[in-house]
């Protein structure tokens, strides 16, 4: 598991962590035929509120790892470009709607939680089956969590951008604290509870 990560992580962290400049897309979509879709879109720096965004670190080489370990479908953003590129717009330009995503983001330690939920713009209630899997996996994992804290609601993201297009209850932003994404310094957390935590609910979610 060390080396595959590690292995992976090198195109996201490559220049500077702008990530594969030679990639000729700045997303990319890998079909594995299932419902859910896994989707790291600050796996690079990327340029948003006119200024350069820095990468969310190691989040690119996790959702690979969980989404080719629990076969389910997956996008990474590979590269990148100094204008705004929204996942969001990747997403429905190839009419992947009909997914149910997983968006796997970063936060700073030291919020006094390791991973917020956002729902966007819906109510939790709309999403009861996997808020509730959430709380189980919480407590057999040992993580403390919330449920839209204000600065990880989702709403500014593709959770709240793919629901103004659909109307439905369809993705979930993750935000992981980096003590639970560092596979250098924290490997044994990630390998430990990040990794089956995410590929349980991957697992869930594509039922």
């Amino acid at each position: 598991m060390r080396e595959k990560l590690q292995e992976y992580n090198k195109c996201f962290w490559a220049n500077d962590g702008c990530g594969d400049l030679e990639n000729p897309e700045v997303f990319s979509y890998f079909e594995k035929k299932s419902h859910v879709c896994l989707s790291a879109p600050h796996a690079t720096q990327t340029f948003a509120k006119k200024q350069v965004k820095p990468a969310d670190l190691f989040t690119g080489c996790i959702t690979r790892y969980v989404a080719e370990d629990a076969g389910v479908s997956y996008i990474v953003r590979n590269k990148f470009m100094p204008q705004k590129i929204l996942i969001n717009d990747f997403i429905c330009a190839r009419k992947l709607e009909n997914h149910f995503f997983l968006d796997i983001h970063a936060m700073k330690d030291g919020n006094g939680f390791d991973l917020a939920v956002g729902t966007g713009y819906l109510p939790t209630e709309a999403y009861s089956k996997q808020l509730e899997f959430i709380d189980f996996l919480c407590q057999k994992y040992g993580l403390s969590h919330v449920v839209n804290h204000p600065r990880y609601t989702g709403c500014f993201g593709l959770t709240g951008r793919l629901q103004k297009t659909t109307g439905t209850a369809q993705v979930l932003q993750l935000e992981w604290s980096r003590r639970y994404r560092d596979i250098f310094a924290c490997f044994d957390n990630v390998a430990a509870v990040t990794i089956p935590f995410l590929r349980e609910l991957a697992l869930f979610a594509d039922r």
